[in-house]
């Protein structure tokens, strides 16, 4: 195994190298066991996003450009115990202009939703739409306006979904509006930013209102939201905000949206290290791990960093790196965690997705190559699909015949 832990909580980082026998490997399980996900393949189908009930159900989500008539559009297919299901479907009605940034969680039972961006369908910047299915893939009800149409300069964008086994579910998303001073001056340094939620039943009627979770005084910039969701409904809300270097922040807040902690930093700025692009993974008990790209301000790639935490602004330990970014670990992270307490990472770095498990005891097991090595892989994501299975998806350039195309697999980690 090879561990690094760096400590953070004085602003100064020690780096400890582990080395122990048992080191984990590049280990490539086979570069021709990934199913193709999409059967349209002109032009580029990219950006999945994958969901699992961790009981051999999956859905794998994507923009797919120009298959709806119109720019990008939002499609999906279902996977049962690694093999696709069923043909691709389209997610989004609204098919004018682009759908973009999908998001997907899915409840015990495989029932799921999907989110995503679209442009010109409300406010003239984007707005966050959603679709609810059932586990077969029968549409629920209609596609349904998540965040507010109350402003015609503002732009929401990065959804995120997070769904408990039950069926409830929340949605989050970053919003920012250009005032009418800041647009006719052209000060976009002027503009307000947020993030904003909002909760639903699991029969897809709203909980709460679209609710701002972060103020602009005490946070510069936020973006990149991420969310994760335990068995009560209680969830962990974490985003990035501009300081000296990228500081990751994290709120807890229960079923209707009351906060149940202040905002709290999951990172420091130490000198030369610098933090990107977070995920989140919660157990339905309410431990959480908070995942992340670490750089030296140089842009020198340290790895992905995680920290695992049993409650509210309450860290098990300092920040650590599961593996060195030699692993082939470093850029574009996804995370789930088992109820024992496994952690699932997937994640690329030079075209090639890899995947790796740090056990609750701190083992690691993996690195192991999971794309084909003959083709430009990228965007990774990962979901527990079952015990001891991992479910995962990416884009892979030109392996479908024609541009990007989707790809998954699933992997037994035990």
């Amino acid at each position: 195994m090879i561990r690094a832990d760096i400590d953070l909580r004085r602003g100064a980082a020690v780096l400890l190298v582990l080395l122990a026998a048992g080191c984990g490997s590049s280990n490539e399980p086979g570069t021709g066991d990934s199913a193709a996900i999409n059967t349209t393949t002109a032009l580029d189908q990219q950006r999945p996003v994958v969901a699992a009930n961790g009981d051999g159900r999956g859905v794998v989500v994507w923009e797919s450009f120009g298959q709806d008539g119109s720019h990008f559009g939002i499609f999906a297919r279902r996977i049962v115990d690694g093999v696709p299901e069923g043909p691709e479907f389209q997610v989004n009605s609204y098919t004018v202009s682009r759908q973009s940034f999908p998001a997907v969680g899915m409840d015990a039972e495989g029932n799921f939703v999907v989110a995503w961006r679209s442009s010109l369908q409300g406010s003239p910047g984007g707005t966050i739409f959603a679709q609810r299915f059932a586990a077969d893939g029968t549409r629920l009800g209609e596609e349904f306006r998540v965040g507010p149409d109350d402003s015609i300069r503002d732009s929401q964008s990065e959804p995120q979904v997070a769904m408990g086994a039950d069926g409830n579910f929340v949605i989050a998303w970053s919003n920012r509006e250009v005032g009418a001073l800041a647009e006719e001056l052209g000060q976009n340094q002027l503009e307000d930013r947020w993030i904003e939620a909002r909760v639903y039943n699991a029969d897809g009627t709203p909980r709460t209102a679209p609710t701002r979770t972060t103020v602009q005084a005490t946070d510069q910039y936020p973006r990149a939201p991420r969310v994760a969701m335990d068995a009560q409904g209680n969830f962990v809300l974490v985003w990035a905000t501009a300081s000296a270097g990228t500081v990751l922040r994290a709120q807890h807040f229960g079923p209707d949206l009351l906060p149940l902690s202040e905002p709290y930093d999951v990172n420091a700025v130490a000198d030369g290290i610098d933090a990107d692009l977070a995920s989140v993974a919660m157990a339905p008990t309410g431990e959480f791990v908070i995942a992340w790209e670490a750089y030296t301000f140089g842009n020198v790639p340290l790895g992905i960093f995680v920290r695992r935490y049993d409650g509210p602004s309450s860290p098990l330990g300092p920040a650590a790196v599961v593996l060195p970014p030699s692993s082939g670990l470093v850029e574009r992270n996804s995370i789930d965690l088992s109820p024992a307490g496994d952690l699932l990472l997937a994640a690329h770095a030079a075209d090639r997705v890899r995947f790796a498990v740090q056990h609750a005891d701190g083992g690691v097991f993996g690195p192991l190559l999971v794309s084909s090595s003959a083709y430009a892989s990228l965007f990774p994501s990962v979901a527990r699909s079952g015990d001891g299975r991992a479910l995962i998806a990416w884009q892979s350039l030109g392996q479908d015949g024609d541009g990007r195309g989707v790809r998954a697999r699933e992997l037994s980690w035990r």
